[in-house]
Formats: structure tokens, C-alpha cells, sequence
């Protein structure tokens, strides 16, 4: 009883079979009644029967049925009605259910003469069936059938209006479906970026600074005594690997880093410092202002921050010296690392080169924007650098 395209759900299989056994009542009651006008009565059971065997043809095959095929079936149900009533007046109470039928299956535009057609067809079948019209012969039919249209139009609202509901239900479950894996997709690239950073800053900076010291080692000796310079540098160079690999154990299984087990920011940069210098770029540690303790976080950050500047001073910029300054005031903490190397263009610097340069101080501008603070950096070619980077202590608790 419906198109292919509309096919009912579990409330509109109930509101079917429930027209079907309207049908079959009144396609019974009228047939009785009418057989029993009839002598002999096989004229209007053969009509009946026929009519009854095209309902349930349309019924058994409305899942199925194209919305050409659906109206054919309701045209051919609509004819058989006409039938029916010719014969016997008892079945013209078939056209209430009828007008629910053409209603539902049909456009507006098509239902409606559809609609008044029967409505005629029930007023004229039931005038001349008992020989008299009277306004209650005339009214009943026509407010019938009017209510009937009525009701399908509100099944069919609300119908329209649950489906509706269900389709921003699912494009509801569905945004927050694409909500949900577009923040698994920035924890993972989130996750990665961190993890790339930690390696950056441990691993990559260490193995950079065993590279120096054995390039060190392999040159012809300096000093007096060969042997031990070559092994002052290969225990550093050793020192150096043991410390990048406790330390990456200890950010795997996310602890703080080693270097400030119960030391301070001032200690751990003054230690920086003269790893620096055992490096081979003699470096300076000054403090100013008076100590304030900061948020474990920021200090890594800092302390990050000046292992950068330093390795990339020693890796590229040829300096003979440098100055690492811890500076304290009321609101804010910064530390300044100064070389006096070949420098650079700042605007120059690309994240992501093939080379990797570039990744530190984007690293660098992360650690310290994710503390609320902000970097500076200031050089020139032939000028050295000056890198500072400053968080705000007040926004620490």
C-alpha cells in the first residue's frame, strides 16, 4: 500500500495492518448484508471476492511496489469500490477508508478530485440505493470522508515530523562522531609533536654533543698530554650518552627531568653552563634578582630553551663564547643566552627542513607558548645571537 520510497517503519506497519482489517470488516459486513438482498447472492460475493483478491495482491506486494505501481493498484481498488457500489449500497461505508488510502498514497494535487470523486460516488450511490435523499444521506458521507482526510494528513505531519527528528538525531550522532575523532586525531598529532619534541631536546641534543666530542677526540691533540685530553673527552662523551638515556627513560614514563632532582633553576642552568664549556664553547652562567621558585613545568621549559640555544651557538654559529642569564623580577622569570657567533636571519628559519633545522627553535617557542610565555630572538649575520625566553610567574600557582 506504499511506494518503494516510503516504506513504513514499526508504528507505520501498525497503522497498515490495522487498515487491513478495517478493509476486510467492512468488505465482510457489506457483503452479508448485501448477499442477503440478493437471490441468488453470487453476484456480490464473486464483486467482493474479486475486490478482496486485488487488496491483498497491492498489500503482499506494497514493500516491493514502485510508486507507479502503487497508484495502479489504487486505481484498480478505487474502480472495483465503484463496482461495488453499483451493486449494493451496503459497501459504500468501504469509502471512508478509501479516501484514507488515496490521501496517503497520492499528491495533493492528484488526492484531492480523487477524494471529492468519492465522496460523490458515496452520495449518489447511497441516494439511489434507498430511493430517497435526505441531508443526513448527504452530510454523513461528506463529514466522514473529511474526517478521514483529515486524520491521514495528521498522521502524515507527524510522520513527517518524526522523520525528521530521526534524520537531525543521526547527523547529530554523526557530528559527534566526527567531533570525537577529529580530538583523537589532534591527540595523536598532539602526542607525536610532544614526543618528537622530548627526543629533540634529550637524545637529539646529546647525540649532537657526543658527535662534537668525538670529532674533538679524533683531531690532533692540544695539550702536553694527548692521552689524557683524548680520554677526558670520551668520558665525557660517555657521560653525556648515559645521562640522554636515563633521561629518556625518565620522560618515557613521564617523570620530571633528571637535572632538577633537588636542585634549582639557577643550578641546572650553571650546570648546563659548564657542559657547554666541556663541549668546547666556553659559557658564562649569571643570576639576577632574587630566586623565586616556579612551576617544575616552566622551569624544564626554560631549561630546554637554553639547551637549545646553546647546542645550535656550538653547531652553527662558530661562537667563542657565551652568556647564559637567569634574570628574577616580581611577575615573570627569563633566561637570556647570548653568543657571539657568525648569527643568522631569523626569518630565514623554516620548521621541518630535510636537514631537521629550524625544528629546535620552533620546539623551543612551543614549550615556552604552552607556559604562556613567549621567545625572543634577535640576530644578524656577523651580529651573534641573543635568544630570551620569558614566563610569566604570576599566572603560576
Amino acid at each position: 500500500m506504499s511506494a518503494t520510497e516510503d516504506r513504513p517503519g514499526d508504528q507505520d506497519r501498525s497503522v497498515l495492518f490495522a487498515g487491513h482489517v478495517l478493509f476486510a470488516v467492512l468488505l465482510v459486513i457489506g457483503t452479508v448484508r448485501a448477499a442477503v438482498e440478493f437471490s441468488p447472492p453470487v453476484v456480490p460475493i464473486v464483486a467482493a471476492a474479486l475486490t478482496a483478491a486485488w487488496y491483498g495482491l497491492g498489500a503482499a506486494r506494497a514493500p516491493r511496489s514502485t510508486a507507479a505501481q502503487t497508484r495502479l493498484w489504487l486505481a484498480g481498488l478505487v474502480v472495483a469500490w465503484l463496482v461495488l457500489i453499483v451493486i449494493s449500497g451496503e459497501f459504500v461505508w468501504i469509502a471512508f477508508l478509501l479516501a484514507m488510502l488515496v490521501w496517503h498514497l497520492l499528491p495533493q494535487r492528484v488526492a484531492l478530485p480523487v477524494v471529492v470523486l468519492v465522496a460523490v460516488a458515496t452520495v449518489v450511490a447511497f441516494g439511489l440505493h434507498q430511493g430517497t435523499w435526505i441531508v443526513g444521506a448527504i452530510v454523513g458521507p461528506i463529514v466522514g470522508i473529511a474526517t478521514a482526510v483529515v486524520i491521514t494528513e495528521v498522521y502524515r505531519r507527524q510522520r513527517a515530523l518524526s522523520e525528521e527528528r530521526r534524520r537531525l538525531l543521526q547527523e547529530l550522532i554523526a557530528t559527534q562522531q566526527a567531533l570525537a575523532d577529529r580530538e583523537r586525531e589532534a591527540g595523536r598529532l598532539g602526542e607525536r609533536e610532544r614526543l618528537a619534541r622530548e627526543i629533540h631536546d634529550t637524545v637529539g641534543q646529546s647525540l649532537a654533543s657526543v658527535a662534537l666530542l668525538l670529532r674533538a677526540a679524533m683531531r690532533p691533540a692540544k695539550s702536553a698530554d694527548p692521552q689524557a685530553e683524548r680520554a677526558t673527552q670520551l668520558t665525557t662523551a660517555l657521560d653525556t650518552t648515559l645521562a640522554a638515556l636515563g633521561e629518556t627513560r625518565r620522560f618515557v614514563r613521564g617523570l620530571d627531568p633528571e637535572a632538577f632532582d633537588n636542585r634549582g633553576l639557577a643550578d641546572v642552568l650553571a650546570a648546563a653552563a659548564a657542559e657547554s664549556t666541556e663541549l668546547g664553547l666556553p659559557t658564562q652562567f649569571e643570576s639576577h634578582g632574587t630566586p623565586r621558585k616556579a612551576d617544575t613545568a616552566v622551569e624544564v621549559a626554560l631549561l630546554k630553551a637554553a639547551q637549545e640555544a646553546l647546542s645550535n651557538a656550538r653547531k652553527h654559529s662558530r661562537a667563542t663564547h657565551a652568556t647564559v642569564t637567569l634574570t628574577f623580577q616580581s611577575d615573570e622569570v627569563s633566561v637570556d643566552v647570548v653568543d657571539d657567533g657568525v648569527g643568522f636571519d631569523p626569518s630565514t628559519m623554516v620548521s621541518g627542513r630535510a636537514d631537521g633545522s629550524g625544528y629546535g627553535l620552533t620546539s623551543m617557542r612551543t614549550r615556552i607558548a604552552e607556559r604562556g610565555g613567549e621567545t625572543t630572538i634577535e640576530s644578524e649575520p656577523g651580529g651573534g645571537t641573543a635568544v630570551r625566553a620569558t614566563v610569566p610567574l604570576a599566572r603560576q600557582s
